[in-house]
Order: C-alpha cells, then sequence, then structure tokens
C-alpha cells in the first residue's frame, strides 16, 4: 500500500495560496475606509491596487529559472518571508507614495509563488493527477481573495484597516517552518515509501531531458501553445484582479451595501470560485484517465470555463443585486474552473527542467493584467460614476481567450526537443 505524502504537499501549495491571496486582498476589502482616510480617489486608489503588479511582473521572467535552479523548498520559504513583511509594514503607510513602495517591494515577494507551485506540482505528482492537484492549491485563490472577507471586514470595522494589515501578515510566517520540516526537492528523499515513490515516476510524461539551466527563456516562445497560454492567463487575471481589488468597493459604492454586508456578499463569488477550480481539475485528470490526452483534456476545461466568464457582462447592467451577484459568481466560478487547467498544462508542454521557466513566462504576460484591470477600473469608475464599462471590458477580453483556446490552442502532443545549442526546435 503505497504512502500519500504527496498530497500533504498538495496541501501546503493550498494553504500557501490562500495566504498570498489573502494579503492580496486585504487592499480591496480596506478599501473603502483606507481611501476615507488617507483621502484617496478611485484612480489613487487603482494605482494602489496596481502597484503590486509593476514588481511582481516583472520578476516572472527572472524567477522562473531560479526556482528552476535552486529549488522550492528554501525559494518558497524567503518568499513567503519577504510578503508577509511588506504586508505587515503596509500597515504603517500614512501616504500614497510609501504605500506604492510597500506594495512593490511586496510584489517581488511574491512572484516566486506560482513559478514554485508549478515546479512542485511537476515533481510530486503524476500527469494524471496533475489537473485535481492545481485544482486545489489554485482553489487557495478563492479561498485567500473571498473566504476570507467576512473576517477581515470585521477586523476592519473593528479595529481598523491597520490591524488587517498585520494579522494577516503574520499567518505567512506561522507557515513557513512546516514548509521547511516537511517538504524535500526531490520526493525521494520524503518518507514516502517505495509504491508512491514508482507511482510518481511511472505516471510522468515522457520528455526529452536537458540541463535545467542551459534552454533560455526566450526559446520557449517558439512553442506555439505558449502564446495560448499566456493569453488565456492574461484574460483569467484580468477578471481576477478587477474583483479582488474592486468587488467589495462595487458592492459598497454601486450597491449601497454596508462593509460588513459587502463582505459577507462578496464571499458567495469566491464559494463558486472554489468550487469551479476543483471541478475544473477532477473533470480534466478524469478525462485523462479515460485516455484523452493531457494537452486535450486541459484544453476542453479552459475553454468551457473561459465561456462562462461572459457572464461578467450583463452583470454590469441587470437591477436586481441578487442576479448581479449571481451572474459575478458564474464568471469567476467559470474563471477559476479554467485557471485549474491553465498551471496543469504547463507541465505537459513544457521540455524537462523548464517548467518553472514557462511558468514564470506565463506569470510574466498573465500579470500584466495586475498592471491594467486596477487602474484602468479605477479610471472608468472616477469619470462615468459607474462599474457598468470595467466589467465589460473584463467580458471582452475573457470572450477572445476563449476563442483562442478552443481553436489556437492544439491538441495534438508532438514532442518539443532541443537540439544540440539547446534551442527549442517547435514540433
Amino acid at each position: 500500500m503505497k504512502t500519500r505524502l504527496r498530497w500533504g504537499v498538495v496541501l501546503l501549495l493550498y494553504l500557501a495560496t490562500s495566504i498570498n491571496y489573502m494579503d492580496r486582498a486585504v487592499l480591496g476589502i480596506a478599501g473603502p475606509q483606507m481611501m476615507e482616510d488617507l483621502s484617496l480617489t478611485t484612480v489613487q486608489f487603482g494605482l494602489l491596487g496596481s502597484a503590486f503588479f509593476w514588481t511582481y511582473t516583472l520578476m516572472q521572467i527572472p524567477v522562473g529559472p531560479i526556482v528552476d535552479k535552486f529549488g522550492a523548498k528554501v525559494t518558497y520559504a524567503i518568499a513567503i518571508v519577504w510578503w508577509s513583511l511588506c504586508t505587515i509594514a503596509t500597515a504603517g503607510g500614512r501616504s500614497l507614495g510609501l504605500l506604492l513602495g510597500i506594495r512593490a517591494m511586496m510584489g517581488i515577494g511574491e512572484s516566486p509563488a506560482f513559478p514554485t507551485n508549478t515546479r512542485v506540482i511537476k515533481d510530486w505528482l503524476p500527469s494524471k493527477e496533475r489537473g485535481i492537484a492545481n485544482g486545489i492549491f489554485t482553489m487557495g485563490i478563492a479561498t485567500g481573495a473571498g473566504l476570507s472577507t467576512p473576517l477581515l471586514a470585521w477586523i476592519i470595522g473593528s479595529w481598523g484597516w491597520h490591524m488587517a494589515f498585520i494579522l494577516t501578515g503574520a499567518v505567512g510566517l506561522i507557515w513557513v517552518p512546516i514548509w521547511l520540516y516537511y517538504y524535500k526537492n526531490n520526493p525521494a528523499d520524503s518518507k514516502m515509501n517505495e509504491a508512491e515513490l514508482q507511482h510518481i515516476q511511472e505516471g510522468k510524461i515522457e520528455q526529452t531531458v536537458v540541463s535545467e539551466s542551459k534552454v533560455k527563456w526566450y526559446e520557449l516562445l517558439k512553442i506555439k501553445n505558449v502564446w495560448c497560454c499566456m493569453y488565456g492567463l492574461f484574460s483569467q487575471n484580468y477578471l481576477l484582479y478587477m474583483m479582488l481589488t474592486w468587488l467589495p468597493t462595487y458592492l459598497v459604492m454601486e450597491r449601497d451595501m454596508s462593509l460588513l454586508k459587502a463582505g459577507f456578499n462578496a464571499v458567495i463569488p469566491w464559494v463558486v470560485a472554489s468550487i469551479g477550480a476543483i471541478c475544473g481539475g477532477l473533470i480534466s485528470d478524469r478525462l485523462v484517465k479515460r485516455g484523452w490526452r493531457p494537452i486535450a483534456a486541459r484544453r476542453t476545461v479552459m475553454s468551457i470555463g473561459m465561456l462562462f466568464c461572459l457572464a461578467i457582462i450583463p452583470a454590469g447592467f441587470v437591477s436586481n443585486v441578487g442576479l448581479a451577484l449571481a451572474l459575478i459568481s458564474l464568471s469567476i466560478g467559470g474563471m477559476m474552473f479554467a485557471n485549474s487547467g491553465t498551471w496543469a498544462i504547463l507541465t505537459d508542454i513544457a521540455p524537462e527542467g523548464t517548467v518553472g521557466t514557462l511558468a514564470g513566462l506565463q506569470n510574466f504576460i498573465g500579470n500584466i493584467a495586475g498592471w491594467i484591470a486596477p487602474i484602468m477600473t479605477g479610471f472608468i469608475v472616477g469619470y462615468f460614476k459607474s462599474f457598468v464599462g470595467g466589467l465589460v471590458i473584463a467580458g471582452i477580453i475573457t470572450g477572445i481567450a476563449f476563442l483562442v483556446y478552443t481553436f489556437l490552442l492544439k491538441e495534438n502532443e508532438k514532442t518539443v526537443t532541443i537540439n544540440e545549442n539547446n534551442e527549442v526546435v517547435s514540433p
């Protein structure tokens, strides 16, 4: 009987991702109080929401090779200590300039998270289990961004926005020693038995073995599917970061809710998102087990998820609050349904030793959306006094991703090879 230590690792990734997004989301929940306390306009607050992504995005290309070279154990530990301290430091920000600097530093700390998650899944899970594993850790986005919202809204209402940043930052520091004790870069060095190790090794797709540091990131751009994946994540992140920054404030400003009531109602879309993440992972794995090629299985899930994202467009026009919230929930749920496949598919298309680099490259393009979505939405709200335009733009961007996944992401799994000059030879 085989051990199940790999699922303990997946649980740690889920917790890390939950902490990651809780530390990001607290800004959006604190938004109304911070804008009042610091006399910030909607455009300035949108700029503050965008600042995190200036550095986070730029770090994605260099951080991927760092993960591949130094391994996940040390990289993740340093990253979480870094971003947790920056979260705590946000409580001391009393000016827009200082807060922009702190958020930019926080972006550097969080930059290794998803490349590291993807590398860990690659090393610890067989291909047929990567969909659900990615679904579990991406469910942490919904947990951190939404399920913690009522608690954080209550903390802000009771003790102010400063205390919310201090407490959320402290949570990450608790996770680090558990990770350092439990995780091993090589599964063979853990306490798993031979049966589990064999299960992992036998379930990996055969790929060309290359040195981890030889293939340059720009060589991966020769793989056509990489471009589809990069735009797909960009579209998902546009919707995600718009909601992450503005959802509680949208409910307060556009739907006339109190902050505490908005906090409780903001949970609903993220509950649906959690279900979407798990279902997307389960379905793609089930398809693989039934004989589908992994890329075809992930692509199907990603296309269906992005189709549901279009529900964000009518959400901007309905007058009934419950219906608007239901449509927003369907949209975010679809995004998370697709997101589980977005990360799992990288382990199937990346040449051996480059999955961290490829994840960083995808995350670089994907998180350019973080530069754009918060501040563009803030500008639209400030100019038009309404969120409708922002929701429509998000719907158009995600709708294009549905077309990209459906018609351009190829199902055939021709092997990507590396020539003698360590260059990718595109199929």
